[in-house]
C-alpha cells in the first residue's frame, strides 16, 4: 500500500489535531475542521488504511484514532516542516543575555530557561568537559570590604568566576597588583605546566596580602576542577505537569525523579550530535526509563569540543517548533560563545 498525497494530508491533519488537543481524532472533525474536499466516509477508509500500515492506532472501538509511534517518525522524517525562532523572539533573548550576564554559566541558564518557556517543554544544554590548556588571564575586583570576585579567562575563550573573603585592608589596587602578578607569571602558561615554585614566587613577591593571594589561588584551583565535569543545566521540568499524558500522578512522579538523576541526560543523547536536530520518539529513545517520552537534541561546538542542546517532552510533541528551536538555540550559543 502506498503513501499517495490523500494519506499524507490526513495523517498530517491527524497529527496537528492529536498534538493540541491530546485527543482522539474521528473522521468528521477532519472533515469540518480542517475542510478537506472529500466525505467522512472517504476519510474513514483511509484512516483505516494508515492504520493497517502502522501509522495510526485506535484505542476503542468507538473513538477516533491516534499517530502511533511510526506515524510520528513518518511525520517527521518526511512531512515536517522546521519553525525557527523568529527575530523578535531572538531579540528577546538577547536582551536577556545583557542583563547582568558576566561569564558562560550564567548565560547557559538563562539560554536553557528562555528555550523552555518559548516552547513549554523541558529544555536542556549539556556544557562539554574540556581540560584547560593554558590560562589567558585573570582579574579580580573589590566588592564591598573585605570580599571581592575572581575572574579567569579561560585558552576556551570562556569565563568563570569565584567570590572570595580577603582582608579588609586590601584595595582595589592591591587586588589589581595581585592579579597583574598571576598574569604576568602564568599568561600563556600551560596549565599542567604551573609548579610550586610559580606559587612559591608569587607569595615572596606578595608577602604582606598573602591572605588574599592564598583565598585567589583557592579559586583558580576550584575552576579549574569544575572545567574538568560535563555539566548539564535544565530548566522547565514543571511543564510535564501540564501535559495529559502525565496527569497519572504516580507516571508523573516517575518521570521527575527520573529527571534529577544524576547524568540522565548526558546518557541518553548521542555521544557527537550533528548541528542538524536529532529526534528520538518513544521507543526508540536508549533509556528505558525514557519510553513515554520524545527526545530532540543538536550539538554545538566551542572550539574543538562539542556540547547538547535539547528538548524533553511528550511523544505528542509539536516536532516541527521543537526540531527549529532547538538548531535555532545552537547556532545561537555557537556565537555567544565567541564574545566570552
Amino acid at each position: 500500500m502506498q503513501m499517495d498525497d490523500r494519506k499524507k494530508l490526513i495523517l498530517a491533519l491527524i497529527i496537528k489535531d492529536y498534538v493540541e488537543t491530546a485527543e482522539p481524532v474521528g473522521s468528521r472533525v477532519i472533515v469540518k475542521k480542517y475542510a478537506v474536499n472529500v466525505s467522512a466516509a472517504t476519510v474513514r477508509n483511509e484512516m483505516a488504511d494508515l492504520e493497517e500500515l502502522g501509522l495510526l492506532e485506535q484505542l476503542h472501538t468507538s473513538s477516533g484514532r491516534i499517530p502511533s509511534e511510526k506515524g510520528f517518525r513518518y511525520y517527521v522524517d518526511y512531512m515536517m516542516e522546521k519553525k525557527s525562532i523568529n527575530d523578535e523572539e531572538i531579540n528577546v533573548l538577547q536582551n536577556i543575555l545583557q542583563t547582568q550576564t558576566y561569564e558562560w554559566l550564567q548565560a547557559v541558564e538563562k539560554i536553557s530557561a528562555f528555550l523552555s518557556n518559548l516552547t513549554n517543554y523541558v529544555s536542556f544544554i549539556v556544557l562539554p568537559s574540556f581540560a584547560l590548556n593554558e590560562f589567558e588571564h585573570m582579574e579580580i575586583f573589590l566588592l564591598e570590604p573585605g570580599k571581592a570576585v575572581v575572574f579567569l579567562v579561560s585558552d576556551m575563550g570562556l569565563v568563570m568566576h569565584r567570590k572570595i573573603e580577603v582582608g579588609e585592608s586590601i584595595s582595589s589596587e592591591d587586588l589589581n597588583e595581585i592579579a597583574q602578578m598571576f598574569n604576568k607569571i602564568f599568561h600563556r602558561k600551560q596549565i599542567s605546566d604551573i609548579r610550586r615554585s610559580d606559587l612559591q614566587e608569587l607569595r615572596d613577591r606578595l608577602k604582606k596580602k598573602r591572605k588574599a593571594i592564598e583565598k585567589a589561588l583557592e579559586s583558580l584551583d576550584s575552576m579549574l576542577n569544575d572545567s574538568q565535569e560535563e555539566k548539564v543545566m535544565m530548566s522547565g521540568a514543571l511543564n510535564m505537569m501540564n501535559e495529559p499524558e502525565f496527569k497519572d500522578v504516580d507516571k508523573l512522579k516517575r518521570i521527575l525523579t527520573m529527571l534529577e538523576k544524576d547524568g540522565i541526560i548526558k546518557n541518553a543523547v548521542p555521544t557527537n550530535p550533528d548541528k542538524e536536530a536529532g529526534i528520538m520518539i518513544g521507543s526508540e529513545n536508549i533509556l528505558e526509563d525514557m519510553k513515554d517520552l520524545a527526545l530532540v537534541y543538536a550539538g554545538y561546538r566551542t572550539k574543538n569540543v562539542i556540547g547538547k542542546v535539547g528538548l524533553l517532552g511528550p511523544i505528542r510533541m509539536e516536532y516541527g517548533k521543537a526540531a527549529g528551536a532547538v538548531e535555532s538555540i545552537r547556532e545561537l550559543i555557537e556565537d555567544i560563545v565567541k564574545k566570552f
